[in-house]
């Protein structure tokens, strides 16, 4: 057998060195995973916001995300664990959570969540026409997702009996706060109680609308001695003044 040349064992030498260098890698973190170290984690952030929103609203089937995160945001690791708190109520699915750490460098971030479930909506059971007054066989209860509802949507029918369609809608309309309005209780010109006082000390008087007027709504009224007041009126149609 012919000893090895010198080549060959050059050759040997710098494939050992090559696998020791290879395995200290593994062992060692390298200079970017220190860099990361340095940072909080962008999911763990996410995580306390989504936990944050849960709780909030007791439901544990509803599909929550964190959003408008940018994965290159740089926040020093917290040293303690992270508070999550809900800043801005979850409404129509939507929310924001303040995520905060309170460790050697505080920080906090403000963190829009999106919440989609099935939500119960109101809808018209059949076509209705401006200022229609509307009643229980005007209204119908449906199910549908979170998702781009109008701010002041409605679930309830007791939310809409009684009050008038401002505009006129198909069937299957969803029904929003802005597309109603109270009934007009006083005419301009009519003859209205202007009442004063509660309990049992109430006080009733005659007067003379100026102006039309709806439920909750404030008028002016011409009392019979020619003094103006000004009230609120209520469900029977006076008109309370005072405190």
């Amino acid at each position: 057998m012919t000893a090895p040349t010198l080549a060959a064992r050059r050759a040997r030498a710098a494939a050992l060195v090559g696998i020791l260098t290879l395995a200290a890698g593994a062992l060692t973190p390298g200079p970017g995973a220190a860099a990361d170290a340095q940072w909080q984690p962008i999911a763990s952030i996410q995580a306390a916001a989504v936990a944050a929103a849960r709780a909030s609203l007791g439901k544990t089937d509803a599909a929550i995300e964190a959003t408008a995160l940018d994965e290159r945001l740089k926040l020093p690791a917290c040293t303690r664990a992270l508070d999550a708190r809900l800043e801005r109520e979850v409404r129509n699915g939507r929310g924001t959570v303040a995520v905060s750490c309170a460790g050697e460098e505080p920080w906090r971030l403000f963190v829009p969540v999106r919440v989609v479930e099935q939500v119960r909506v109101l809808v018209a059971s059949h076509g209705l026409v401006a200022g229609a007054l509307l009643g229980a066989d005007d209204l119908e209860v449906r199910t549908q997702s979170s998702t781009s509802l109008p701010l002041d949507y409605l679930s309830d029918p007791s939310q809409a009996i009684g009050l008038t369609m401002r505009r006129a809608v198909p069937a299957g309309t969803l029904l929003a706060g802005a597309a109603l309005e109270a009934p007009e209780l006083i005419a301009r010109g009519a003859l209205v109680t202007l009442v004063a006082g509660s309990g049992a000390v109430r006080v009733k008087s005659e007067g003379v609308a100026l102006e039309a007027a709806r439920r909750n709504g404030r008028v002016r009224v011409r009392t019979a001695s020619g003094r103006i007041v000004e009230g609120v009126v209520e469900a029977s149609g006076e008109v309370r003044v005072g405190t």
